[in-house]
């Protein structure tokens, strides 16, 4: 019904994007990668979108590609895998890496999303495994690299949460900070500190 969202940008929490368009704000939620990369407020964006219909309750569900709400479609069509799970799954593996998690059969990675158990996981990749293109699968030097620089952000993320800056400030902070390649995790702290000035 609502396939994407053009529009600007109200404010974002932990794990919403609310969108202005025309005078209609909507609630989105999106993954964490999604959510870090979806602009800052002010920012005009297009947002795709799948819409979630419960006997008492309506949620909107936001991507930054195609791509990437195609692979929640395809989630959520596994049993057991509802749109929340969904996104937990998302918020945990890149685009990129779930795609080669599901094609090898990596239950330890998509097992690690949160409320996501190993048989729900194994379930995944038997009935999505075989539908991931070869194009698609990444080489382990990339989800190497991938690793890395979600687990460089999420340091960043906790180290200005024990500052006292909460979960959507410090991913505002992380979002908007000016790195460049080669700096240390110290340097691009205190450029995440400037943007917070």
């Amino acid at each position: 019904m609502i396939a994407f969202l053009n529009g600007v940008i109200d404010s974002i929490d932990e794990d919403y994007v609310y969108i202005d368009c025309a005078g209609v704000g909507y609630r989105v939620m999106m993954p964490s990668f999604d959510l870090a990369g979806v602009g800052e407020i002010g920012d005009t964006v297009k947002i795709y979108t799948y819409f979630n219909v419960k006997e008492n309750e309506m949620s909107l569900y936001g991507f930054e590609s195609a791509q990437g709400k195609e692979l929640f479609e395809m989630l959520i069509s596994v049993n057991g895998i509802g749109p929340k799970n969904a996104i937990a799954i998302l918020s945990e593996l890149t685009t990129d890496r779930l795609y080669t998690a599901l094609a090898t059969g990596d239950v330890k990675a998509i097992s690690s999303a949160k409320g996501v158990g190993k048989k729900i996981a194994e379930r995944a990749i038997l009935e999505l495994g075989s539908k991931i293109d070869n194009d698609k699968i990444v080489s382990p030097e990339s989800i190497s690299n991938a690793n890395a620089e979600i687990s460089y952000k999420s340091d960043i993320i906790m180290a200005l949460e024990s500052l006292g800056y909460n979960k959507t400030e410090a991913n505002e902070a992380v979002r908007n900070a000016n790195y460049t390649d080669g700096m240390t995790e110290e340097e691009f702290l205190k450029e995440c500190l400037k943007t917070m000035i």
